[in-house]
């Protein structure tokens, strides 16, 4: 009975442990659709982690500058151990002693103690005025890189995840030509058994099933590049087995290319002119601080201090006197000349301003080139597309009939090994055509600010 109930038990645990190996099997391998993909990269990749810090340090910036303006409190304590007092000479006459000779006396105590509160008040600078103004511009470029890093990201892990896919779809097509191609080799090597064909057309076809299968090795070890860089993008281990489950001819499906033309182009909408347009705020605001170097600058200073003299180190003493003694001070800075310094700053800044201002403008119209130029590729990859689809089913028929025709001894091996090679090429053709129809639209819709 106790032998059974150890069964039981050791059953019990075989199990659980399955379980659990299992449940760990599952966390190791992760699934994800395009857009799956493309979210789990925003919370992941490097890159974005790091434009988020970046927003938090403007963020850090930004009040460590606005607290210079802002009351400023100190405190301070300090003590004085003067071990030999400093010796004066003064003259003998001033206590009625003879005219000419002079007398050595001592000044001061040997224990001093101070401690005082201060405070610090700005009550006027033009460039911090200012630059308190630039601060809501100088966030908003930090979320803008964010944004335009977000934005990239999701192009990025976009273009991995198709080329992924056509490794993939690569492997499968001459995966599935070798298989086929074997299986003509076994009928032609019938064929050739019985006298009806050549020992060149068996061989001619085994030169083809050799190279395929080095097309296929060769297919394999694209399919784990391109899966370890998606994994790189995306922010996951390298170790991780990752499955995609969308397919290209799927996420072609989802396309709609008359509503994928049909919004109107708005370059302010475009991250890259935005965020020259806050540059050029920047740049605005820079001249207008350096401009505000001319303005007075006005300040407030509160001092409260307390001292207190010794010739012993009692100044916990009660008995003993501190005195006490205030201050509230006022201090205005007016420029008055600086050879030229400030005007040549000024100068510098306004040049920078026209800069950006210019760069701004160049890159509205270069963006409107560039979107006219985007669609167009976006229409003619789409055609393309559309006419490998065709050639594809035609070159399908080709092979077809001819891998009939020399299994029936009207076509020499030369012709199916020429027509299969044209069936890859156009296999090819078609894939390359879908990857370059997925890219263009990416490109078309990051351009229209849809990623």
């Amino acid at each position: 009975m106790n032998s059974t109930y150890y069964k039981i038990f050791i059953l019990s645990v075989t199990l659980s442990f399955s379980q659990f190996i299992t449940g760990q099997e599952l966390v190791e391998k992760r699934s994800f659709t395009l857009k799956e993909a493309q979210n789990f990269a925003l919370e992941h990749n490097l890159n974005i982690k790091n434009a988020i810090l970046d927003v938090e340090h403007a963020q850090n910036v930004i009040w460590e500058n606005t607290a210079m303006g802002l009351p400023q409190l100190n405190s301070l304590v300090a003590y004085n151990n003067n071990i030999s007092l400093q010796t004066s000479l003064i003259p003998a006459e001033i206590f009625g002693g003879p005219p000419g000779e002079m007398i050595e006396v001592q000044f001061g105590t040997q224990h001093n103690a101070n401690a005082s509160i201060s405070a610090s008040q700005m009550i006027f600078d033009g460039p911090y005025i200012v630059g308190l103004q630039a601060a809501k511009i100088f966030r908003k470029a930090s979320q803008q890189n964010l944004e335009k890093t977000e934005i990239d990201i999701k192009e990025l892990i976009a273009q991995n995840y198709y080329l992924a896919l056509l490794a993939e779809r690569t492997y499968v097509i001459i995966d599935s030509n070798y298989k086929n191609i074997l299986k003509t080799i076994s009928e032609t090597q019938k064929m050739y058994e019985k006298g009806f064909v050549e020992e060149l057309d068996v061989d001619n076809l085994r030169v083809s099933a050799i190279s395929l299968k080095n097309a296929m090795k060769s297919a394999e070890r694209q399919i784990e590049v391109a899966y370890r860089m998606l994994k790189y993008q995306l922010g996951i281990d390298l170790e991780i087995d990752i499955d995609l489950t969308e397919k290209l001819e799927e996420i072609i499906m989802e396309i709609d290319i008359n509503k994928s033309l049909i919004d109107p182009f708005s370059v302010t909408n475009h991250i890259d002119y935005g965020l020259l347009q806050t540059q050029e705020q920047l740049a605005f605001m820079n001249l207008k601080r350096q401009k505000a170097e001319y303005f007075p600058t006005l300040n407030a200073s509160y001092l409260s201090q307390w001292s207190a003299m010794r010739n012993k180190f009692n100044f916990i003493n009660p008995d003993e006197n501190w005195y006490y003694s205030s201050m509230i001070g006022f201090t205005l800075n007016v420029p008055i000349f600086s050879s030229g310094n400030k005007k040549a700053k000024v100068s510098e800044k306004r040049i920078e301003y026209e800069k950006a201002s210019n760069a701004k403008k160049l890159m509205a119209d270069g963006l409107i080139l560039q979107n006219q130029q985007i669609r167009s590729d976006f229409s003619t990859a789409y055609e393309k597309y559309l006419n490998e689809k065709e050639n594809i089913k035609i070159a399908s028929k080709v092979l077809q009939k001819t891998r009939v025709k020399v299994r029936e001894g009207m076509a020499s091996s030369l012709d199916f090994t020429q027509v299969n090679d044209q069936y890859l090429q156009i296999e090819s053709n078609y894939i390359s055509a879908m990857v370059e129809l997925l890219n263009a639209k990416l490109r078309l819709d990051k351009a229209m600010n849809r990623l």
